[in-house]
């Protein structure tokens, strides 16, 4: 298997940078698949997928989003409340993926976007024409879903992080704690519900070692901002959004029958296909890559290949 060696790609010279890991190492030797990874796992899909996507002539560009690792963070002005409601701050983030996008020259790009990517994910596909397939994993639109998060715990810090500084302040203090204890304990507690997840965590133990220690490293700007993105109402999402865009959802069927339900909902509202991995709930495009394959390499826009 091919070393996953990250390498940084400059975006001009007041854009920053990004951190990304480019399997095989080159662009071009396959068509692209761009991955843009959630909060909590800002790492690289293992070995195993990646070489699986390789086999079936996709290579994996995984990018570490603005914030995380070496890539160039947002500015302190976007992540203020105001940036925050209005949306500059996602677009801002979007952007500088374009920007990333020409700098590498890709086209014909399959973008895959995990989690809390979403929001960027989704502004991003308006603006790139080079992106010509997308699917959304576990998004959240505009769903009620707070009693899908478990343990309580989790949800409880969560609702912290967005309601005020100060409960910012004592929900980033608690995880960090936790995850300086024991890393692996820590992922393990919060993907409990499902034996998928547990199974990848197992199986890319050295991976979650990393991902604590970049999560040490976050800031609790970058952490309110991931999660006032993915919780809050976003405007934008009005009914048949994604009209004309080739897309799909993918989410696991295993999960809680509230998210099957909610997401059904958000799905034809948006005018978006939703797709059903059989084994995973918040990784279930890592450890069900068949499905994930299926919806990529299907000739038929994403409407016909769905569930």
């Amino acid at each position: 298997m091919t070393a996953r060696r990250f390498q940084t790609v400059s975006i001009g010279d007041q854009a920053g940078q990004f951190e990304i890991m480019i399997y095989g190492e080159r662009v071009g030797l396959l068509p692209p698949l761009m991955v843009l990874h959630s909060i909590e796992f800002p790492v690289p899909p293992s070995a195993a997928f990646c070489e699986q996507m390789w086999a079936n002539d996709l290579q994996v560009i995984f990018v570490r989003r603005a914030g995380y690792g070496n890539s160039s963070a947002l500015p302190d002005v976007l992540l203020e409340d105001a940036p925050l409601k209005n949306g500059a701050a996602v677009i801002s983030e979007a952007a500088m993926l374009r920007r990333l996008i020409s700098e590498l020259d890709l086209s014909n790009l399959k973008l895959l976007a995990i989690g809390s990517a979403n929001p960027i994910a989704y502004r991003l596909v308006q603006i790139t024409p080079e992106i010509d397939r997308t699917v959304f994993v576990n998004p959240i639109f505009n769903q009620t879903i707070w009693e899908v998060f478990s343990p309580i715990w989790f949800r409880v810090m969560l609702r912290q992080i967005i309601s005020s500084k100060s409960g910012l302040n004592v929900a980033i203090r608690g995880m960090k704690l936790l995850i300086r204890r024991d890393p692996i304990s820590y992922y393990k507690h919060i993907y409990e519900k499902n034996l998928g997840d547990l199974e990848y965590v197992d199986n890319n133990r050295t991976d979650y070692l990393e991902a604590g220690r970049l999560a040490l490293e976050t800031s609790a700007r970058q952490l309110h901002y991931e999660t006032h993105i993915c919780l809050s109402h976003d405007p934008m999402l009005k009914d048949r959004f994604f009209d004309g865009i080739d897309a799909a959802v993918m989410i696991g069927e295993q999960t809680t029958d509230l998210w099957r339900q909610e997401m059904k909902r958000e799905t034809d509202r948006l005018g978006l296909p939703l797709m059903y991995a059989p084994q995973g709930d918040i990784f279930c495009a890592y450890v069900s890559p068949e499905t994930l394959l299926r919806a990529f390499q299907s000739d038929q826009p994403s409407f016909a290949f769905a569930n």
